[in-house]
């Protein structure tokens, strides 16, 4: 048996001898009293420590917490970890305030902001989260941006020099460092180590007790070297190890071992030029970088044009690629510029450099999708801004576009000076930037509203560029180009009338920009959004006849089919507004049937780029979002959805209402599915309340308008704040309170005629407050058009009303008539589309004999067979009965405005 497994106190002959195998007996230790345990714990000390180490404890404790969380992105542990270091700080608010805020604090709270503004710029990276950490990360944003705010001038001291600022918790040591000290301490040992428990080494005599009181000569010195003998005290008694031995000791406690967790102090700054004084060595930092850049051209090389335009031929090369560094870039091209002006190399070369700035900051984002930066978008305005300033001093300077590097001239003075490039292209990018940008934003908070004053920076370098391109006498596709820009910027903004004496109003600019445009252009595209945007200016200015006459004269609605989707979106927002144009000077039908299209459809929002809605996120997966998105209009320009939902709703009440009460008993075709649809809901509710919504506010006023009370359907249709949102807002609520008189008279009459045998038109008149010779106009109508039966009394004055009632008899056999004839047409339709399962059941129409046994049968025999005869006659072959009733034009559908679904 090894002696690595005898117990202590086994006699030292049986381990030094080979033979034997007679083990001794086991001398087992005897238990210990708790109560002894509890006397020698009871002798250690206890360690206080004050207030302020407990909360920065506390404080720093969190803090490492947060940290940890930060590494693996656990955003709703970090809120957690955020929310219970605002708790202890302010727990802890007595204690800072005489000692002082921590430092690690300031350091933590700064950090986070900027992590969390890193994941919230991050599109990409902030879709992959999870809904916890979604949700999480919003209110985290949140609440930090909040509870920095009393921090401010802390958060500025730290970013001016986060050197100066303490690390915080450093992270605990490697387990492989912990695992090889373990090793190192208790190689070959058979004996559980108290240090796993203790946090101390265990120290053990040299000498091992036998039975017979002889030291070991035998025991290897491995047992020997790892442990300390400078003390007696803490040798293993003979009886084994206790529970007491393991008690940890405040004399136990490490005192030479080193602190690995610990850092070495920051040198200071004045120890290190103090430093760099003694020895003449010079410290580098190890982020600085600048000193290991190499520079544009080495120092005795004479710059000249040739080798500036090999330097800007060689960073352009680099464009693209994906380790490239951007920024590095845009700065490289900046110092080239410098130097141009400072080594006096021409215009054309500065100009050059200026234009692939501009191009290097359109490369600074790879995705397209995304939007740039707002601190690269102002560098953008700012680049191009100088550029177009310095081709306005030298006129003699231009851009060609698709001008190769080999046929610029930049020096020779007695040629024109040209350079490649087009600055016609950089505005387009740099307008589609624009809306990117603001697409990106948030359209509720500041920062949109300080970008969107970047519009008018905007507009005015379109502008310069459109006088730049007159000056050089452009080709009339540039100049197309540039106008349609600067249309896409007015057509939208409505002109109040405040235009400076001796300027183009907004109205004689649009028709200037647009008829040179349909004069001059060869694209179907930029005449087709010049047009839309002409439609969309008069219909928001009122001009109704004028935008009714150029949509209809475009024909757009056939052509539009071809366009590509913005166009098309385009072609729905100016419909939306040419409805709310009819509607606002009183052209209900009008306006009804240009609205149904777009509202009948339930889906407003993506025909108008105006967000996605929620109800069909099934219908598309993730990059189909992603490309609607792409679509999206900025928020400045949206339609009010619910003003136009408010609008299509009255129209259908105003139409539907009448014709409901004239046609009570009567299967008809619906003008509106909607305004039925929240009738039908409003029925079902159990309890009938004061009007609160848009759409309760429409149902109590048409059942006010159904009984003939017309003040009562004004007054709640009315009684919406967002009529307030129209132009002319006043003008509208008259139209609408007139209207609403006259198709109420209409209600009254379809509904109560039969109560009357005569009735005067004084009394209507005074019942809707509507001047006789409205009241005559309105009854004679509704008698041409055979909508009342009814006749004039003119001694009398009198509207005399006929009995003209059916019995139920005649009711019902009038509905029996209209569905046979439904079944009738749906019959031939099927026939004349030679479906094979009715051809096969009712015979072949051509060549079968007729059917027999029908209700029909003499009409349709007969016509069947004059039908056949006329055939015969002319040589025709084939065709039925349905075939002629629809090649003689007797059916007819109505085509309406061709609202564009992408």
């Amino acid at each position: 048996m090894s002696r690595f497994f005898a117990q202590i106190g086994d006699s030292d002959t049986e381990s030094s001898s080979s033979d034997s195998e007679i083990e001794a007996p086991v001398v087992k230790a005897p238990i210990r009293q708790y109560s002894s345990i509890l006397e020698e714990s009871d002798e250690e000390k206890r360690v206080v420590r004050s207030s302020k180490d407990k909360r920065f404890s506390e404080i720093n404790e969190t803090i490492k917490a947060i940290r940890n969380h930060k590494k693996i992105k656990d955003i709703a542990k970090i809120q957690e970890g955020f929310i219970s270091l605002c708790a202890i700080y302010a727990k802890s608010k007595g204690v800072i305030d005489k000692s002082g805020c921590p430092r690690a604090f300031i350091r933590c709270i700064a950090d986070l902001e900027t992590y969390i503004q890193e994941i919230w710029d991050d599109k990409e990276g902030r879709k992959k989260l999870n809904r916890t950490n979604s949700r999480a990360l919003g209110a985290l944003r949140q609440n930090v941006r909040k509870y920095n705010r009393d921090f401010t001038a802390e958060i500025e001291e730290y970013q001016k020099d986060p050197e100066s600022y303490e690390e915080v918790i450093e992270e605990d040591e490697e387990l492989e460092e912990k695992d090889e000290s373990d090793d190192d301490d208790f190689q070959g040992s058979s004996v559980p180590s108290a240090s796993k428990f203790s946090g101390r080494k265990p120290r053990i005599s040299s000498s091992r007790v036998t039975d017979g009181g002889d030291s070991d000569e035998d025991s290897d010195d491995i047992w020997s070297d790892s442990y300390d003998e400078s003390s007696s005290e803490d040798d293993v008694p003979a009886i084994g190890y206790t529970a007491a031995y393991f008690l940890k000791r405040k004399d136990d406690e490490k005192k030479d071992k080193p602190d690995k967790r610990k850092k070495a102090p920051r040198v200071q700054a004045a120890k290190a030029s103090a430093t760099e004084e003694e020895d003449g060595w010079t410290i580098v930092s190890g982020f600085d970088k600048t000193q290991k850049e190499k520079p544009l051209f080495e120092e005795d090389t004479e710059i000249t044009v040739e080798i500036v335009n090999r330097k800007i031929a060689e960073l352009s090369s680099i464009r693209g690629r994906r380790g490239a560094n951007r920024q590095k870039n845009i700065e490289t091209f900046e110092t080239l510029s410098g130097i141009c002006v400072k080594e006096d190399l021409g215009i054309p070369i500065v100009a050059k450099c200026m234009y692939y700035t501009c191009l290097a900051i359109f490369d600074y984002n790879p995705n397209l999708a995304s939007c740039m930066k707002v601190e690269i978008w102002v560098q953008l305005l700012e680049t191009f801004d100088k550029l177009l300033s310095l081709l306005e001093e030298h006129r003699e300077v231009h851009f060609v576009e698709g001008l190769q590097d080999e046929e610029e001239n930049l020096e020779d003075a007695t040629k024109p000076l040209t350079v490649a490039g087009s600055i016609l292209v950089t505005i387009e990018r740099t307008d589609d930037e624009f809306t990117k940008l603001l697409r990106n934003l948030d359209p509720h908070g500041t920062e949109y509203v300080d970008r969107l004053a970047d519009e008018s920076k905007l507009c005015a370098l379109i502008l310069r560029v459109k006088k730049e391109l007159e000056q050089r006498r452009a080709s009339h596709s540039e100049m197309c180009r540039v106008y349609l820009r600067e249309v896409e910027h007015l057509y939208y903004k409505y002109d109040y009338g405040k235009t400076p004496e001796g300027e183009e109003n907004c109205q004689e600019k649009m028709n200037k920009l647009c008829k040179y445009i349909y004069r001059y252009d060869t694209t179907d595209r930029i005449r087709t959004r010049a047009m839309l945007c002409h439609i969309y200016h008069h219909a928001l200015h009122n001009r109704w006849t004028e935008g009714r006459d150029l949509m209809l004269m475009s024909h757009l609605q056939q052509s539009i089919v071809h366009a590509d989707i913005p166009t098309k979106i385009l072609h729905n927002r100016t419909m939306v507004q040419l409805g709310l144009c009819a509607f606002r000077n009183g052209y209900i039908q009008h306006a009804h049937t240009t609205l149904n299209e777009i509202q009948s459809s339930q889906k407003s929002k993506e025909l108008l780029a105006q967000g996605l809605s929620t109800q069909r996120m099934s219908e598309r997966n993730l990059e189909q979002e992603k490309i609607e998105k792409q679509r999206q209009i900025p928020f400045h320009m949206h339609i009010n959805l619910e003003l136009l939902e408010y609008s299509y709703l009255t129209c259908a009440m105003l139409l539907e209402v009448p014709q409901m009460a004239a046609h009570e008993s009567e299967q008809r075709k619906k003008l509106s599915r909607t305004f039925h649809y929240q009738l039908r809901n409003a029925e079902k509710s159990p309890l009938i309340g004061p009007p609160d919504s848009m759409r309760e506010h429409l149902v109590a006023a048409a059942k006010a308008m159904m009984k003939g009370n017309w003040k009562k359907c004004a007054d709640t249709l009315l009684a919406h704040k967002i009529w307030n949102l129209m132009t002319n807002a006043e003008e509208v609520k008259e139209m609408l309170k007139q209207k609403i008189k006259e198709e109420s008279l209409r209600t009254y009459m379809f509904t109560y005629s039969a109560c009357y045998d005569s009735i005067s038109p004084i009394a209507l008149s005074k019942m809707f407050e509507l001047t006789n010779s409205q009241i005559h106009a309105l009854l004679s109508k509704m008698i041409l058009n055979d909508e009342l039966k009814a006749s004039w009394d003119k001694p009398t004055d009198l509207l005399i009303l006929h009995r003209a009632e059916s019995s139920k008899l005649q009711s019902l056999a009038k509905q029996t008539a209209d569905k046979l004839n439904y079944v009738m047409e749906n019959t031939e339709k099927m026939i004349e589309q030679r479906v094979p399962s009715i051809a096969g059941s009712l015979g072949n129409m051509n060549k079968g004999p007729i059917p027999t046994g029908l209700p029909w049968q003499p009409t349709w025999s007969t016509a069947y067979n004059q039908q056949q005869a006329s055939k015969k006659a002319s040589g025709q072959q084939g065709g039925g009965y349905a075939a002629s009733v629809y090649s003689s034009g007797g059916y007819s559908g109505y085509k309406g405005h061709g609202t564009q679904v992408y």
